[in-house]
């Protein structure tokens, strides 16, 4: 996949999955916002900021650990890595165009996590200074997410650290705007991102993009049209 083709993944993802992140993680959002002192907003930098930062991290060391197959082998490993990073752009596409049909399972096996975690929160609180609001950021960031951990397992699959980060820090500007507490802006980005038809507008193309990642060197050998062999250059890695 190519840098390209990893932003739009990860924006498409971020915004319209953000869907799925004010159910899990409004109430932090909002609990987060409460406490910023009037006249200092810009403290909530440090909120995102730390926890785009959180989910920089365990992606990039997902991609490392990623990257170890095309060392063992490397002729089999990245057909395979790219056949299952595709279909997962499908399974995230699915998830987008029909939020609430599909559960957090991860989410709900890992909430004594979260139980543990919660506590952290207060060493940090009132939040004053910009490295009290990053550390909550960054303790944000670790909290159990089955759509994040969609992101984190492409990132795997990527194995490409370039790759990674675009997708993720687009990922993460992508959730940032419904996650900004409960002004005007992010109930506006709410009520689009719950528009069935921009769901689905966005789902159709980061699905179509899944199927080329998977598909699009098979596709070329089948179908010899230049218009097929552009929609697989539009998603393959630079050489």
């Amino acid at each position: 996949m190519n840098p390209e083709t990893a932003i739009i993944t990860g924006l498409i993802a971020g915004f319209f999955g953000s869907v799925h992140c004010v159910g899990m993680c409004g109430g932090i959002a909002g609990m987060l916002h409460a406490q910023v002192p009037s006249g200092r907003g810009w403290l909530a930098f440090g909120f995102h900021g730390g926890r785009i930062s959180s989910y920089l991290i365990i992606a990039l060391i997902a991609t490392l650990i990623g990257m170890l197959p095309s060392q063992w082998v490397p002729d089999q490993a990245p057909v395979v890595m790219r056949l299952f990073l595709g279909f997962l752009m499908v399974f995230m596409a699915a998830f987008i165009a029909l939020p609430g049909r599909f559960r957090d399972r991860i989410g709900e096996a890992l909430s004594p996590l979260t139980q543990r975690l919660m506590p952290l929160f207060k060493h940090f609180l009132p939040v004053r200074t910009l490295d009290q609001a990053t550390g909550l950021g960054l303790l944000w960031g670790l909290l159990p997410c089955g759509l994040l951990y969609m992101i984190i397992a492409s990132a795997v699959l990527l194995a490409d650290p370039m790759a990674t980060v675009f997708m993720v820090l687009a990922f993460g500007l992508g959730t940032t705007p419904a996650l900004l507490g409960t002004g005007l802006v992010a109930l506006r980005v709410r009520s689009m991102t719950n528009r069935r038809d921009l769901r689905w507008v966005a789902a159709l193309v980061m699905g179509m993009a899944g199927l080329l990642v998977a598909l699009g060197p098979i596709l070329i050998h089948v179908i010899d049209h230049p218009f097929v062999h552009f929609l697989a250059d539009c998603v393959a890695p630079r050489s």
